[in-house]
């Protein structure tokens, strides 16, 4: 069977969140913590799914989110961990608490894979 739905979709939004909406799911969470996600489109009035709601905090809105560029320790710590969990990036954000799993997993699929291999085969990419 599985799980039920986090909504019924029905008026339910989808795209991309405006500022308004971005302040009122700060405004939730400062008055009452994350968390209970469930309660979120109900109590702000936000036509948004609880789903939605909570990854937007944790991904965008959440304080403390370091944005840009990895720095070397960062990037040494991504490939040793990936070398041991595998991709299981809520593991590995979990050991660098200001990077959200989605940049770290972005990260990597799109510089830092491609750097191991050049190490690996630096000849490959001349041919």
């Amino acid at each position: 069977m599985g799980r039920p739905p986090c909504c019924d979709k029905l008026g339910v939004k989808k795209g991309p969140w405006t500022p308004e909406e971005d302040l009122m799911l700060v405004s939730y969470v400062q008055e009452h913590g994350p968390g209970n996600w469930r309660t979120v489109p109900t109590i702000t009035g936000l036509r948004r799914c609880s789903k939605s709601c909570r990854l937007r905090w944790a991904n965008y809105l959440r304080p403390g989110i370091k944005r840009g560029n990895f720095t070397d320790h960062e990037e040494r710590m991504i490939i040793q961990l990936q070398a041991l969990l595998g991709n299981k990036w809520a593991a590995i954000a979990s050991y660098l608490p200001e990077r959200t799993d989605n940049d770290i997993k972005n990260n990597w699929n799109i510089h830092l894979k491609k750097k191991l291999r050049l190490l690996e085969y630096p000849f490959e990419e001349e041919a």
